[in-house]
């Protein structure tokens, strides 16, 4: 009875507060629509194969960019914090309704009550490689923007899945709590480095495999959307290989106050790029700080013959339940068959990615 009453009271006090966030900002959007900001959608990387592709964005009420104003160099801790926190100072436009056109075909979707403005669009014909996506607002009325969508060779037998906290970044994970908030707020994002060899391994991934082309790269990180300008200009300025980020949002939902589980949607995402690429093995790169090694293993025994190989850096050696996460994985996806590292670095996987044919030297 005190189990059932505790589990009623959450979901009551989850409903007030997705209502309340709802209130909140459907009447900020109104009104800072009616004092000339404009609807705008932020595209998020978009993918596909066999005729159809998977788009979206977010819909925001955005200040126009003031002509010919310079970015402002982040030269303290307090500009740094300021500079961290403004793309989580959004204002979404919930339900509205976009017109998306790609490839010749046209939608029209309806944004969740977040702004999520997702499309899944059949019968568009695209050859392989980078295309342009453009999104409008109609209802709310707003100004059209582009992104991009991937198109993946159908041939492709090899593709490289990647997180990227503490997997090609450092995100302070291994020095404590403190450490992490530190450097997600108060470190200038420009100057995060990459994790030892990570850039190496990367590249000579993406050279290809020693017996065919180059591998399609995709990101898959529990990070939020509001983080993808920088991350994809932090893989851009360290020379990671282009690629989709598969990212999640942060804030309160149905399921959860906080986000979707880690499991849920990288499980969720390897399926989808799973059947995207049905004659791809996965090279699954991650770290032992969350949930990567038993997404990975649970993946591979979904998947027979669909894992080439996973590579897990280890983010906190110290942490015994990381330790019992990779032993367990570790056992699984020896059953499945599939060859499993686990390194404190980059060096011992890229060894065992050229042994192995999947890197060239």
């Amino acid at each position: 009875m005190i189990r059932s009453a505790r589990g009623t009271a959450l979901v009551v006090s989850r409903t007030v507060v997705l209502r309340l966030e709802d209130v909140v900002q459907q009447w900020t959007a109104r009104l800072l629509v009616r004092r000339g900001r404009t609807v705008r959608v932020r595209p998020f990387p978009g993918f596909g194969a066999d005729g159809w592709v998977r788009v979206g964005g977010r819909v925001l009420v955005e200040r126009a960019p003031a002509p010919g104003r310079a970015a402002v160099p982040v030269s303290s801790t307090w500009q740094a914090l300021r500079a961290n926190l403004a793309p989580f100072r959004t204002v979404e436009v919930p339900r509205a309704r976009v017109r998306v056109e790609v490839g010749g075909r046209t939608a029209v979707v309806i944004a969740d009550r977040e702004g999520y403005a997702n499309a899944l669009l059949q019968d568009v014909p695209l050859e392989p490689g980078d295309h342009t996506v453009t999104f409008t607002p109609v209802e709310p009325p707003g100004e059209p923007t582009h992104g991009v969508v991937h198109v993946p060779h159908p041939a492709s037998t090899l593709a490289v899945v990647s997180d990227i906290d503490d997997t090609i970044i450092d995100s302070g994970i291994s020095r404590g709590i403190l450490a992490t908030l530190t450097t997600a707020l108060l470190r200038d994002a420009g100057t995060r480095v990459p994790l030892p060899g990570a850039p190496e391994l990367y590249r000579a991934l993406a050279a290809g495999a020693s017996d065919g082309a180059a591998p399609p790269f995709f990101y898959l990180s529990t990070s939020p959307w509001n983080l993808l300008d920088v991350l994809q200009g932090f893989l851009h300025r360290h020379g990671f290989p282009v690629g989709p980020l598969l990212l999640t949002d942060w804030g309160p939902g149905h399921a959860s106050l906080l986000r979707v589980g880690t499991q849920q949607h990288k499980l969720t995402a390897l399926r989808l790029l799973a059947g995207a690429l049905p004659r791809a093995r996965f090279v699954l790169v991650g770290d032992s700080g969350q949930q990567d090694a038993p997404v990975y293993a649970a993946f591979a025994a979904e998947h027979p013959g669909r894992t080439a190989a996973v590579y897990i850096r280890r983010a906190d050696a110290r942490n015994p339940a990381a330790e019992q996460r990779l032993d367990l994985a570790a056992r699984s996806l020896a059953d499945a068959g599939v060859p499993f590292v686990a390194s404190d670095d980059s060096a011992a996987m890229l060894r065992h990615a050229r042994e192995h044919g999947l890197a060239r030297s």
